[in-house]
């Protein structure tokens, strides 16, 4: 973008009293018409500059805005009736030694562009069997269109994925969203602390 500048024209001289000084003056360079004219002159460039200046601060301002929406694995619920996730009193979902299922309902704004997924938490060594998801589910039912999946088997447990382009688009008056983390037998503690999910906005 070019520079935005404003030039004055109108610089001030002054008048000089006494017999020998000046005489006020409608016309000539330095009379009062030339002088006020300079200045009108000068406070329409300065109208335009103040619109340039306006536009050009609108135009930053547009664009996509990033967000990042971090939520508490708060889990309920079972598969198959089989356990389900433990929240322990600092928020965080906990298994150990067992198959475990849950999901939770998550409230996203409509009409905003899904960018990522993150699953954080800690988990001990060799498991292989811990999946989680977001998902979106078709209203009034259906079976899940799953947007974004980790998995993993690091301690801390720190995973982030980009979601699917093509269902990256959120409509809630069409879909429910939702997140769903599953765990086979693990044979040691796995914890979720939380999850996060960013996306842009007009």
């Amino acid at each position: 973008m070019a520079d935005i500048v404003f030039q004055p024209t109108f610089f001030q001289k002054e008048f000089v009293d006494g017999p020998d000084g000046d005489r006020v003056r409608a016309g000539e360079p330095n009379g009062f018409n030339a002088r006020f004219a300079a200045i009108e002159h000068d406070l329409r460039q300065l109208s335009t500059v103040v619109a340039q200046i306006d536009a050009a601060v609108d135009r930053r301002g547009t664009g996509p805005v990033g967000h990042v929406l971090t939520l508490a694995p708060m889990l309920t619920g079972s598969e198959g009736g089989g356990a389900g996730w433990r929240i322990t009193g600092g928020g965080a979902a906990q298994a150990q030694d067992e198959d475990v299922y849950g999901q939770m309902e998550v409230t996203l704004p409509d009409n905003v562009q899904l960018t990522s997924f993150r699953v954080m938490g800690q988990v001990g060594a060799n498991v292989v069997g811990l999946a989680v998801s977001l998902s979106r589910v078709k209203i009034p039912g259906g079976t899940p269109e799953v947007l974004a999946a980790v998995s993993g088997d690091t301690d801390p447990f720190d995973r982030s994925t980009d979601v699917d382009l093509s269902k990256a688009v959120t409509a809630t008056a069409t879909y429910r969203y939702l997140i769903q983390a599953s765990l086979i037998n693990s044979g040691t503690t796995v914890t979720l602390a939380a999850f996060q999910i960013a996306y842009t906005s007009s």
